[in-house]
């Protein structure tokens, strides 16, 4: 059963008509331009070191390779999964293409992909075993207006890149392993140079102008296309322009009180987004990665799960609700008869393999199958107000039983695979991921 959306807005009060237009006009500049700030920011933020670290920073045209798995306490990548070692590096074109060295794989089972963004967050790349001999090899990476010689050229829609790896890690007797082939990753760069945006970056306090501040001095290094400039007309009318050198703080008070109006407005309308308005306890989007024009979901996915692959390559199942329609808290372990619900800490992605490894593995019916990490919970032990008791004799295989600190991962249409199993359909007939990846919190 849906239920009405909770009032997130209260109705603004502007001071002038010019402030009123500036507010209106500023408003879907903020839904649009969201992603480029934060993956401006993450540049900065991880690129503000002087050697490669072992926990993901690096300087520009550098790759950091991180020596465990991460955990919630690694805050750099919002959505860090604990089967995989995460290596980093952001990539500058503007002096010249770059070239990514990839190391042969030892093992040819193991999983990997190296995910490239461009600055506005799409996922226009990915590198694996699919397009990458296992032997290895070279791919060169050219920016916009560039060319180059070779077997394997990524032309990049952007002269900014995030270069995002993951391998699988299978046990800890297998991190060693995997963190000597992620270290076989190499960059061959000309520059070392920042972009001149995440050099100069505002920070003056005013969360809402140095967004601005920063949103414009980026739009002229990072133009945006022909078919979006219609985004800024209207705040050419009280003189912001992208050809031009803008001084957000020299402005007038009624365009600087617009712009903040504007900037909060769209963060609240962002942020109600990323959360389901009809209080489903289930949903995923096979349009992750790739956005076109869709503005608010490229928005609400940098401020949920900023770098996330597209469904080629993972598929993000979440919930903020469980099937009673109540908010899912990270105290509470949640299941539901008929509809799947997984809880939520701390908005964090969290990873179950699937094809890749021992979590989930594919049976040749093609169900989703793991064992249970314990023995069943007694009879009664797991029962909710108005649900059966899941965990009976009478309903088998209607949970994943999880351990301390683990997920519960519901099955609404189980069917029991003999002692220790459990087993779920595909979430899509047509859909093959490499991964799929449950919200919890």
């Amino acid at each position: 059963m849906n239920h009405p959306a909770p009032q997130f807005f209260s109705a603004p009060v502007y001071s002038s008509s010019q402030e009123a237009l500036v507010a209106a006009a500023a408003l879907p500049l903020v839904i649009y331009g969201y992603p480029l700030i934060e993956t401006l920011r993450t540049c900065r933020l991880q690129t503000a070191v002087s050697k490669a670290t072992g926990y993901g920073r690096a300087p520009v045209n550098t790759l950091s390779a991180s020596e465990r798995q991460w955990t919630h306490e690694d805050r750099d990548v919002v959505t860090p999964a604990n089967d995989l070692l995460y290596f980093c590096g952001w990539i500058n074109l503007a002096d010249g293409p770059v070239t990514l060295r990839v190391p042969p794989l030892p093992q040819r089972d193991r999983y990997y992909v190296v995910e490239l963004l461009d600055a506005w967050t799409n996922n226009f790349e990915n590198l694996g075993p699919r397009n990458v001999p296992a032997e290895g090899g070279t791919v060169t990476l050219v920016g916009p207006g560039q060319q180059a010689a070779g077997a394997h050229v990524v032309n990049c829609p952007t002269s900014l890149v995030w270069l995002l790896g993951r391998v699988l890690v299978q046990g800890p007797d297998d991190l060693a392993a995997a963190h000597a082939f992620e270290r076989g990753f190499a960059l061959d760069a000309q520059g070392k140079a920042l972009p001149q945006c995440v050099r100069t970056w505002s920070d003056t306090g005013n969360e809402a102008l140095d967004f601005f501040q920063n949103l414009f001095n980026a739009l002229r290094e990072l133009p945006p296309a022909e078919r979006e400039l219609g985004v800024l007309t209207l705040l050419r009318k009280a003189g912001l322009k992208i050809e031009d050198e803008v001084d957000i703080s020299g402005l007038r008070a009624e365009i600087r009180a617009g712009l903040e109006n504007a900037y909060r407005q769209a963060m609240q309308l962002i942020e109600a987004h990323t959360r389901s308005q009809g209080r489903k306890s289930w949903g995923y989007s096979l349009k992750l990665g790739l956005y076109g024009d869709d503005w608010l979901q490229r928005a609400c996915t940098a401020m949920k799960g900023l770098g996330a692959l597209r469904a080629d390559e993972a598929i993000y199942a979440m919930a903020d609700f469980d099937a009673d329609a109540s908010r899912c808290m990270a105290r509470t372990r949640t299941s539901c008869a008929s509809r799947p619900a997984c809880c939520r800490l701390r908005r964090r992605l969290v990873g179950l393999a699937v094809r890749r490894g021992p979590i989930l593995q594919r049976e040749r019916d093609r169900p989703l199958c793991r064992g249970r990490p314990h023995a069943r919970p007694a009879h009664g032990a797991r029962r909710r107000a108005g649900h059966p008791d899941f965990a009976s004799a009478s309903r088998p295989g209607r949970e994943l039983a999880a351990g301390a600190g683990g997920i519960v991962l519901p099955d609404p249409a189980p069917l029991p695979s003999g002692a220790g199993l459990y087993r779920w359909p595909v979430p899509h007939p047509r859909c093959t991921p490499r991964f799929l990846k449950s919200e919890v919190p």
